[in-house]
């Protein structure tokens, strides 16, 4: 019994951990919050550009000249949506490790006690 629970565990965990793994990596190699940070920075003189010309962010003047531009809170809405993203991908990798490791650990006692017994 001990063998077959382990040998369950063992392969879920190791599917939950893979799944894990693999959203870590895509987060950690994605530029969906970087490019936007950077185009923040770029249109940054644009935003000064437009409220000097323009005045009030209010005025339709403004909203013409800024249109299509990236701004700071969108680079920080990206960024914290990646670092939840993130955090979505640790977790499940962290627990599936866990319990692969206690999987593996069940299933070799499992066939250790299957093989005394055999013996006896």
């Amino acid at each position: 019994m001990k063998l077959i629970l382990g040998v369950i565990l063992f392969l879920f965990g190791g599917l939950v951990l893979l799944i894990g793994l693999v959203v870590c990596i895509t987060t950690l190699t994605s530029d969906y919050a970087s490019s936007a940070c950077e185009r923040a920075a770029n249109d940054r003189s644009a935003f000064d550009e437009a409220s000097a010309r323009c005045g009030s962010p209010t005025t339709e003047c403004y909203k013409q000249a800024t249109i299509g531009l990236t701004t700071e809170e969108e680079c920080e809405s990206r960024t914290s949506y990646m670092r939840k993203q993130l955090i979505m991908g640790v977790v499940p990798a962290v627990i599936g490790a866990f319990v692969a490791f206690v999987g593996l650990v069940l299933a070799i006692f499992g066939f250790i006690g299957r093989r005394k017994k055999a013996v006896a």
